[in-house]
């Protein structure tokens, strides 16, 4: 996912980049929608629906890592393999309109989980090479998904496997392998997986982040957890089911813990992506999941965060930071990111900066550089606002009263009137009061809610 914080390394808020920013390292997905849906939608006639479900476990071409053996699961003899040969010379003979070939081609690129960049080139191609494609792609399909080998485990059976309650190194193993097989395998097995396989994954890290005594195996499991939904939500479909579902973001919340660096880098970078891609209200939600994991543990919501800069790890120093630049810059509103900017500085933030300053690293320099373009711009944009009031506000009487009719009634009156308390400490004396300069005792600080 770190091929897509180029949108944080901008100076600029372009909104545009939130349709632009792509959650996994495949880039834009041409995942189907949100609503569950057959494994793979093709309009093809005198094609049998079962060959193309076959899609469901091809593998991406080029991938070679090899799955960790899933305990308790059967496997079919690669002996049932049917002929590639026949079954190309089968499908050539049926494939044979152009607004068919190219039909089937963009499903081909979709489920491969390819962005514009790669898909590009491949369009170029000449109208037989399409179709060659197509076809070859469909045959390794029916070979390694009708009949699985001793390396290829369906979607059903890890679904069976979670749902028979495993625990410690029968479900790290499981997760591991999971892991490999969302990392690899296209959209449409993750399809298949779906909405099942992702609610049994969010019971599981729930039931983990509830034990109050969390041994070894019940941390790496969390983590194996962390990495499954990573790879889940590494296309269109997946990142829009992990949207949909309310509890993930309280789940990922929870789960910062700087205890566990490894864990926290990859669910920081997650709630960094989700900040970016997702809807309007997606920044409301993951504040309100900080902001209820923050009151879970007793402590200030951004608390976790900020002590994550602190560890040696520079991994997760820069995800803290790309998480931060997240929450700092999506918000349109001016107020609203100098509320979240300084409630950040608040929790130790400043004193944290000076220090990543001295480390030398391309990637955390990038994110630092982008926090303080940022700051300087809202600086500079609260400046002309500063001035704008100047300009029609001159009369001392009219900015009393506009601000006192601002905090009238309101949890800031209290506030407004201890400035003006304060105010009045100055020395009495003509000459002493316009270039009065005492300190005076701060103002208590609030504890602010995700929106004021």
């Amino acid at each position: 996912m770190e091929t897509h914080w180029s949108h944080l390394q901008s100076s600029g808020r372009d909104k545009q980049r939130k349709k632009g920013f792509t959650a996994g390292q495949g880039g834009s997905s041409g995942g189907e929608d949100g609503d569950r849906k057959p494994k793979f939608h093709l309009q093809v006639k005198n094609m049998k629906d079962d060959m193309m479900d076959r899609f469901a476990s091809i593998r991406i071409p080029g991938s070679k890592k090899e799955r960790p053996h899933l305990p308790h699961v059967k496997h079919s003899s690669s002996s049932e393999w049917s002929s590639s040969s026949a079954e190309f010379e089968e499908l050539s003979s049926k494939i044979t309109s152009e607004q068919e070939i190219l039909g089937l081609f963009e499903k081909m690129m979709e489920d491969m989980n390819l962005n514009d960049d790669k898909k590009a080139p491949l369009r170029e191609k000449d109208l037989t090479t399409k179709r060659e494609m197509v076809i070859q792609y469909i045959v390794t399909a029916s070979k390694t998904g009708s009949v699985c080998s001793s390396h290829q485990i369906s979607p059903q059976e890890f679904l069976g496997e979670l749902k028979s309650g495993v625990t410690d190194e029968r479900l790290m193993a499981c997760l591991d392998s999971l892991r490999v097989s969302l990392t690899s395998n296209p959209v449409s097995w993750v399809q298949s997986f779906g909405h099942e396989g992702l609610g049994l994954l969010l019971d599981i890290l729930e039931k983990l982040l509830h034990k109050k005594h969390q041994d070894k195996p019940d941390k790496k499991s969390q983590h194996k957890v962390i990495q499954c939904l990573k790879a889940f939500m590494n296309n269109k479909y997946g990142l829009e089911r992990i949207l949909s579902e309310e509890k993930c973001l309280s789940l990922l919340a929870r789960a910062i813990d700087p205890t566990q660096p490894a864990m926290m880098t990859d669910v920081v970078k997650l709630l960094s992506a989700i900040c970016i891609v997702g809807e309007e209200n997606t920044l409301e939600k993951v504040l309100e999941a900080v902001t209820t994991a923050g009151e879970h543990r007793a402590t200030e919501r951004f608390s976790p965060i900020v002590e994550g800069l602190r560890d040696r790890s520079v991994q997760l120093q820069v995800a803290c930071m790309q998480l931060i630049n997240a929450l700092v810059t999506s918000p349109d509103e001016l107020d609203f990111r100098l509320h979240i900017r300084n409630e950040f500085i608040r929790s130790g933030l400043r004193e944290i900066l000076p220090h990543l300053t001295t480390i030398r690293n391309d990637a955390l320099d990038i994110q630092l550089k982008v926090f303080e373009e940022h700051r300087e711009e809202d600086l500079m944009e609260l400046s002309h606002r500063l001035e704008d009031i100047k300009s029609e506000l001159d009369d001392v009487g009219d900015v009393f009263n506009v601000v006192q009719s601002m905090v009238k009634d309101t949890g800031a009156e209290v506030y407004f009137l201890s400035i003006l308390q304060h105010l009045m400490l100055i020395r009495n004396d003509y000459f002493v009061r316009p270039v009065s300069n005492q300190p005076v005792k701060p103002l208590p600080a609030r504890h602010h809610q995700p929106c004021d």
